[in-house]
């Protein structure tokens, strides 16, 4: 079995894995950031055949949120594309708010279910409750056996039929484990602890009757913390209609309009155009919360984007922000801002409201990552996209150069 690490788009960059045999080739991919990413014709060209040619690949296995799937979106319908069910329900909410046509060749991966991919063993595991179905991936050939996870960022040990010692127990040692590294390594002020970082937001957000936060994607890890900080400084929490069905098609810990008397929906006027079977389908059944007259009259939290650009005018016209601030929740100086989000920006500081920008991703387990070395003592540790830095002290950890193949 031979291991690739090969280069995606943007900053996040080498979180495609490449696995092959002298039978089969397949590619894992942690996701991209699709709403900043500059989509070229080529999308990996490093990756032959994905997007133009003969394809090449006998399967892709894509992690994380829908949104993040550029490759669901690129990559030839000839190749079956593996996501996970709630993952798949929520990429087709995503296509049908951005008009994009879903793909046929997508295919479910079931939970601690093997799957064959020709002499490949696959078996797929839910482990955590970061609302986005986070997993882990057990490949397995010629007696070869390697783990692909996360980093176990903002991890919560109660979710899921199995809790993670179980699964880990199940797995058993391991050759290999591959771990996405965009956090991995990461110890500083701009990644804080959970409860760091959430002292840091209420700090912020007690002082205002209205907070408006903007996403470079809809993080649910991110939206959960919000939310709860809302709730700790008295006000409702506010979804736009696009994230109440991530929300509730996605389930886990997030905030969930429909069952929570705390957390109302916000109409954006740009879905006025949708058609019936549409607003049957994704707006309706929000009405028991709609939001749109709250904002008038109660203290909120209220996510936003860029399509809500006429709402905002609106807004101000009737003069019900007053008492307001902004915060962004991403990291500029990683993901370049485009100038519908700059356009967007300016118009939030017209309400001469103060602005914050935070990054606020929490901090990873080492706690839990050296747990799980204990359990399943791998030969070798590969974080994806790591940058090695001295306050981290994990044995076995090895880099792989772009391209760099190794055999096991």
């Amino acid at each position: 079995m031979k291991l690739k690490i090969i280069k995606g788009l943007n900053n996040i960059g080498k979180q495609i894995l490449q696995i092959s045999t002298s039978r089969t080739k397949i590619a894992v991919s942690f996701g991209e950031d699709k709403g900043t990413a500059e989509i070229s014709e080529k999308v990996n060209p490093t990756i032959e055949g994905l997007t133009y040619g003969e394809p090449s690949y006998d399967a892709i296995f894509i992690f994380r949120n829908p949104e993040n799937c550029n490759l669901v979106d690129y990559a030839l319908d000839s190749i079956p594309i593996y996501l996970e069910k709630k993952i798949k329900s929520a990429y087709k909410v995503y296509n049908d708010f951005m008009n994009i046509k879903t793909k046929e060749n997508i295919r479910d991966i079931l939970n601690s279910q093997p799957l064959m991919i020709k002499d490949i063993k696959l078996t797929y595991y839910l482990v955590d409750g970061s609302n986005a179905n986070t997993s882990i991936l057990v490949l397995e050939a010629y007696g070869k056996k390697v783990l692909i996870s996360g980093d176990f960022k903002n991890f919560d040990l109660n979710f899921g039929s199995k809790k993670l010692n179980e699964i880990i127990y199940e797995i058993g040692k391991v050759d290999y484990w591959f771990i996405d590294g965009k956090h991995f390594g990461k110890i500083g002020p701009e990644y804080l602890s959970e409860q760091d970082s959430f002292k840091k937001i209420k700090n912020i957000m007690k002082f205002y009757k209205q907070v408006f936060f903007i996403q470079s994607e809809n993080d649910l890890a991110i939206t959960k913390k919000i939310y709860e900080v809302a709730l700790k400084t008295n006000k409702i929490f506010i979804e736009d209609t696009f994230l109440s069905n991530m929300t509730t098609t996605l389930t886990g810990s997030a905030p969930n309009p429909v069952t929570s008397k705390k957390v109302y929906t916000y109409t954006p006027l740009v879905l006025d155009n949708k058609d019936f079977e549409f607003k049957k389908k994704y707006v309706t059944h929000f009405y028991i919360h709609n939001a749109n007259n709250k904002m008038k009259k109660e203290k909120y939290v209220m996510n936003i984007n860029t399509n809500m650009y006429q709402d905002i005018q609106v807004l101000k016209k009737e003069d019900v922000i007053y008492d307001a601030c902004l915060i962004l929740t991403i990291n500029k100086q990683n993901i370049k801002i485009d100038s519908q989000l700059e356009e967007f920006l300016n118009l939030m500081k017209d309400f001469d409201m103060d602005y914050y920008e935070l990054y606020i991703i929490g901090s990873v387990d080492y706690n839990l990552i050296n747990k799980i070395i204990s359990s399943i003592e791998p030969q070798n540790i590969i974080p994806l996209n790591f940058k090695p830095i001295d306050t981290v002290k994990i044995n076995k950890i090895r880099n792989l150069k772009e391209e760099e193949e190794i055999e096991i």
